[in-house]
């Protein structure tokens, strides 16, 4: 066993599970009951699922004020949900919702510790929640189980690249996150992490060299950011396949079946997909048999068509586990075309399958020089700004931006734009913002809202 292989050991069954252990999560337990139910017979699992959401569904209704106003609006109450028809009778909690009820989702009664997390603002809205220690290790459970699908057990070197290890934030904020927080967790998790904020050339370089070096089991990364990162070593005839990767994994973005070839012909090696979001966690993951499956022991997936004949409905989740703040019957805003039951999954596993998924497209941007500058930059800049309710950026010329901004209150002022200003010019290249104050942003003929869009 080589010093590497020996660390990923000694982090899988010590480091982890004790890092876990401390912050009030039973690691081993959960991993070998999530191992078993994969299993389970579709029927099982829909046992389990009504049995795991009955008690949600009593817990929130008792602790939760949000749905005791809610359930009361349309005459339900907790015994009256005895069938999977009556579960449908529950209203449907949107991310506007989400949004105005932050602090009325709170249990007054959570089963284990808190803590705050945020959306990625896809929809040009960032949202913040809450996830519960026992919700949160069910979905690192959920996560490290679809790996060991591809033959990736936990502590395998990883990279990762992402929108995090980088930030927009200033002095010691800024300091101790990129120079102290998030290298010791990455040191600690054996992995290394790419910021996609910006991936100009010489960075593109850095990371190729660093991957050889490091040699990883596996990266996770954004499809989009992987794609440019495939053709940029196409480019300098570079063979990816001397990286020697097992898997690549994408998520947060729709991958297109161009960029899954692109990826799979430059490593040599397959892409699995993973679907999930930061309110819920992980909802489904690909599957060496073909299939995403969905994390039927951990959520609820419904897909919810206005219309029988339409081809496509709305993805709605339910975390069986966030019983801190319980997110039921949340509307994603995604797209799908169906559940289908997991029977006939040549390996035996019992879990769903979410057919037909699709996610939200976002612009990229290039700069003159020809630099990338990934989209969630921009989501990272306005997350440190106060007073912002929802945005939406408009590249006009490569060194020219209009970004429209509906204040929340009064906190948004002439110092919050002059931060932008500051940020932008230090970031890219010089480039221009022009800042505007408005009432509405429209959406999309599709009904989505794009955060960020580029007109170049």
């Amino acid at each position: 066993m080589s010093r590497k292989d020996y660390y990923a050991f000694i982090l899988r069954n010590w480091i982890y599970p004790l890092a876990q252990r401390m912050q009030g999560r039973d690691f081993h337990p959960a991993m070998n009951t999530a191992l078993r139910d994969q299993f389970l017979s579709s029927d099982e699992l829909r046992e389990l699922q009504f049995r795991k959401v009955s008690a949600l569904i009593r817990h929130a209704y008792q602790t939760v004020s949000y749905y005791r106003q809610a359930f009361g609006k349309v005459g339900l109450r907790p015994e009256g949900i005895k069938t999977w028809e009556d579960f449908k009778n529950i209203p449907l909690l949107t991310k506007e919702l989400l949004r105005e009820n932050e602090g009325t989702l709170i249990s007054t009664k959570p089963d284990s510790a808190l803590y705050p997390v945020t959306t990625s603002g896809s929809t040009g809205m960032p949202l913040k929640s809450m996830f519960s220690q026992r919700a949160a290790l069910r979905a690192n459970v959920s996560r490290i189980r679809s790996l060991k699908w591809w033959g990736i057990e936990l502590g395998d070197r990883e990279i990762r690249m992402s929108n995090t290890g980088f930030s927009l934030g200033r002095g010691w904020r800024k300091f101790n996150y990129e120079y102290v927080s998030t290298p010791m967790r990455n040191m600690l998790m054996n992995r290394k992490q790419f910021s996609v904020f910006t991936m100009p050339p010489k960075i593109m370089q850095e990371y190729w060299e660093a991957i050889l070096k490091f040699s990883p089991r596996y990266i996770f990364a954004f499809p989009s950011a992987y794609a440019l990162f495939a053709n940029y070593l196409h480019e300098k005839g570079y063979d990816g396949r001397e990286a020697n990767l097992k898997l690549v994994v994408t998520n947060a973005e729709i991958l297109h079946e161009w960029q899954e070839q692109l990826i799979t012909t430059t490593f040599g090696c397959p892409v699995a997909e993973e679907y999930g979001s930061v309110e819920v966690g992980v909802i489904a993951h690909s599957h060496p048999c073909g299939a995403m499956h969905t994390m039927d022991d951990a959520v609820i997936v419904e897909v919810i068509k206005s219309n029988p004949n339409d081809e496509y409905g709305q993805v709605v989740v339910t975390n069986l586990d966030n019983w801190g703040y319980p997110i039921i019957r949340y509307n994603l805003n995604d797209l799908a075309k169906t559940i289908q039951n997991g029977h006939d999954c040549s390996l035996g596993i019992g879990l769903g399958k979410l057919e037909g998924l699709m996610g939200r497209d976002q612009d990229v941007i290039r700069l003159a020089s020809g630099r990338i500058v990934y989209y969630l930059y921009f989501h990272e800049l306005i997350y440190q700004v106060r007073g912002v309710r929802q945005y939406q950026v408009i590249q006009k010329k490569p060194d020219l931006f209009e970004i429209k901004i509906i204040p929340e209150g009064e906190s948004f002022n002439h110092e919050q734009e002059n931060y932008i200003q500051d940020v932008v010019r230090e970031h890219l290249e010089g480039s221009t913002i022009s800042i505007k104050i408005v009432d509405n942003i429209p959406k999309d003929p599709s009904g989505k809202l794009r955060y960020v869009i580029s007109e170049v």
